[in-house]
């Protein structure tokens, strides 16, 4: 526990000074904009979020398999998202290993953990897309939308990448060698391990209906977080923009791998009033109806992660207590997993 103090404490700082930015003025404009929203938004907003989630339960399904029951799919993964709301480190992944692991049958937690890669691979490419539509879609110079262009033409080229090396694991390895002979750096044992690891979670996408169906559940999970978020702009904004809604959800993002307390707290209301910003729907970040909206959109977030993850607690009959104990267990099987490796393979390279 020791050694993630400093990351704790990072995490502190960063939001402490995300929140001071925030409100460093105008906060009893960000209260008038509150008291005036039109609430009546947050219900569609709230439905819109539990679709969201049903859309990526059934993606992990499909990574899974379909080993897996569709309602347990469903609430694992909210667990999971709770977890990782309300508590540091990211804690969230390893639950949701330690609850598919539990079920009958059980899946194995390497099967589970390895789904992980896949999801953030493909996550982050629908995040770079979501930016080239918003950069296209802004009234930016010819340059600026080139970029836009290009990062949504690499997201697709990312994503055929990805299903070729899940097909052809050995093409990976051999651009890893080839890149290897011209940047030493990247000789490293560790990283061959980890493009094995790697190479493990994306090996489903080497069937062409599994590949299909998951880019298809993510782009459509994707775009109903897009509508998720432009529905609630109705309740701050009068006239609300696509390109706004877009680059809040891919800014937003980006966020949750800042380092800050629980709930992502300071640096998800930067990104989303920056967001706003970017694309003119608000004259400055600190302009008071961005800041209303992203404490109105984290809250809504918080109450569906909640909500969602408290109901998965209680149909898969386990308490928040005893699913951080079994993911606290399967991180000391890990770390002395790696442990044991690392005295067992001295002078060798051993994929993981």
């Amino acid at each position: 526990m020791k050694k993630r103090w400093p990351s704790l404490l990072l995490g502190v700082a960063v939001s402490v000074v995300a929140l001071v930015y925030l409100f460093r003025r105008d906060l009893s404009g960000v209260q008038s904009e509150l008291r005036s929203a039109t609430y009546a938004w947050v219900v569609p907003c709230l439905l819109l979020s539990y679709v969201g989630l049903w859309l990526r339960s059934l993606r992990w399904r499909v990574l899974l398999g379909n080993r897996i029951a569709p309602a347990h799919s469903f609430h694992i993964l909210n667990v999971s998202y709770f977890v990782n709301g309300v508590l540091p480190l990211r804690v969230g992944e390893l639950v949701r290993a330690a609850l598919a692991a539990r079920l009958d049958p059980p899946l194995p937690v390497f099967t589970s953990l390895s789904t992980i890669v896949v999801e953030r691979l493909l996550d982050t490419l629908s995040v770079f897309a979501l930016i080239g539509v918003v950069l296209a879609m802004l009234p930016v110079g010819l340059e600026i939308g080139f970029v836009g262009m290009a990062l949504g033409v690499g997201a697709v080229i990312g994503v055929i990448v990805l299903a070729a090396f899940a097909a052809r694991p050995a093409w990976a390895y051999a651009l890893l060698d080839g890149l290897a002979h011209v940047i030493p750096p990247l000789r490293r044992p560790a990283l061959r391990d980890w493009l094995s690891s790697a190479l493990e979670g994306v090996r489903p996408l080497a069937s062409p209906r599994t590949m299909l169906l998951v880019v298809g559940w993510t782009a459509v999970a994707w775009a109903v977080s897009v509508l998720t978020g432009y529905s609630l702009l109705f309740a701050i904004f009068d006239e609300p923009t696509w390109s706004a809604a877009i680059a809040m959800i891919a800014l937003a993002s980006f966020a949750i791998a800042v380092p800050a307390v629980p709930g992502n707290l300071g640096p998800f209301e930067a990104a989303i009033v920056f967001a706003l910003a970017s694309t003119n729907l608000v004259a400055e970040p600190t302009a008071a109806p961005a800041v209303a909206f992203a404490l109105l959109l984290h809250a809504v977030n918080l109450l569906t992660y909640i909500s969602a993850g408290l109901i998965g607690l209680w149909v898969e009959g386990v308490s928040l207590g005893e699913v951080t104990a079994a993911a606290q267990g399967l991180r000391l099987r890990g770390q002395g997993g790696a442990s044991a490796k690392t005295e067992t393979s001295t002078g060798t390279n051993v994929s993981a």
